[in-house]
């Protein structure tokens, strides 16, 4: 009885796994160009540099070294309330190991600042013929800006 259950499970698992799933997707061709027209201030929080010391967990260390930067940045962002950290530095702290390296430490330092003043772009700036002479409304042959200068 036992042999006949087993046998039958194993022919229904492969039967049920040869199956396979296909997905394909396009997207629309929009020949249209984009322009924000909303600009910001950058405030700093602080007048000078200001470090941030962080011993990573296992969990972040196994995203790698960028991803130990981004959290340390991030809880440094939090700690000053700021949107962006300005000439950011960082400095590692890595100890050898039986298997590679482990990061016990990372030190960020670098100029908090915040974004305020949210406006949109009136037409004083906006109609300045000097701001004005690179932008090119290339829609129709799906070009735009950004190709441009990059």
């Amino acid at each position: 009885m036992k042999k006949s259950i087993l046998i039958l499970g194993t022919i229904l698992l492969s039967v049920t796994s040869c199956t396979t799933i296909v997905k394909t997707s396009k997207t629309a061709n929009s020949p249209t160009s984009l322009l924000s027209a909303t600009v910001a201030d950058l405030q700093t929080v602080t007048t000078e540099r200001v470090s941030y010391t962080m011993t990573p967990t296992a969990e972040v260390r196994r995203g790698g070294s960028a991803n130990v930067r981004r959290a340390a940045e991030n809880e440094m962002l939090q700690k000053f309330n700021a949107d962006v950290l300005l000439e950011a530095q960082y400095v590692t702290t890595k100890k050898w190991t039986l298997f590679g390296t482990k990061i016990e430490s990372i030190t960020i330092s670098g100029r908090p600042a915040k974004y305020n003043n949210f406006h949109s772009l009136n037409d004083s700036v906006w109609c300045n013929p000097t701001f004005r002479d690179n932008y090119e409304d290339d829609a129709k042959n799906n070009e735009g800006i950004l190709r441009k200068l990059f």
